[in-house]
């Protein structure tokens, strides 16, 4: 029997159809946002469907499972995906409205960000990088240059292994920077920290 510290969150979720219903509230979001649905203005119906579920696809591996298909174009059809063109503002704050409406819990609502995260990174150019942040964008919170560059990548749900690889710094040191952004912005967890930055074109 699997150790419930050791289930993926695709096996905590319960599986393909648990993860599909909240990435349909999303993808609901995204094609009637009004700073993002053109995107998807002249998709056929069918068209639509193939993208809900190459993203599906592309959120259960992030959250640990397998994809629908195991075909080896799946990468290739990446391609036509217009959620990578969505700027990451508007992705993060559709994102976070569609889990706070799932019912799941703090742990559960930071993993399935994050998996979220990665899925339209893992589409976008060169991971989609969003731009430099400015000092004006976080006043008047104070937060420091290098808390700025931790709050972005945690926006783009990065751990804290990951921001610490990426920034050349210890993990204590990114543990220090996220628990003062928390302090600083008044959030209490990663994704309620994403929506902050989001708010603030940080992403």
């Amino acid at each position: 029997m699997t150790d419930i510290a050791t289930k993926s969150l695709y096996q905590i979720l319960g599986g393909r159809q648990a993860i599909a219903g909240v990435v349909s509230s999303l993808y609901d979001r995204l094609t009637s946002d009004s700073d993002s649905w053109y995107h998807w203005k002249g998709r056929t119906p069918a068209e639509r469907e193939t993208e809900f579920r190459s993203f599906t696809d592309l959120v259960c591996i992030a959250a640990g499972g397998p994809a629908m298909s195991e075909s080896p174009e799946t990468e290739d059809s990446n391609a036509g995906l217009d959620i990578k063109n969505v700027q990451w503002r508007t992705f993060v704050n559709l994102a976070a409205e569609t889990l706070d409406e799932a019912g799941l819990d703090d742990e559960e609502k930071e993993q399935f960000y994050s998996a979220l995260t990665r899925s339209k990174a893992e589409i976008g150019d060169s991971h989609d990088r969003p731009t430099s942040v400015t000092v004006f964008a976080v006043f008047p919170y104070a937060l420091t240059q290098r808390e700025r560059e931790v709050l972005t990548l945690v926006a783009m749900g990065r751990n804290n292994s990951e921001i610490a690889r990426e920034l050349f710094i210890s993990v204590n040191t990114v543990t220090r920077h996220v628990s003062n952004i928390f302090i600083k912005t008044s959030t209490k967890n990663r994704v309620e920290a994403a929506v902050y930055a989001a708010k603030r074109h940080l992403v």
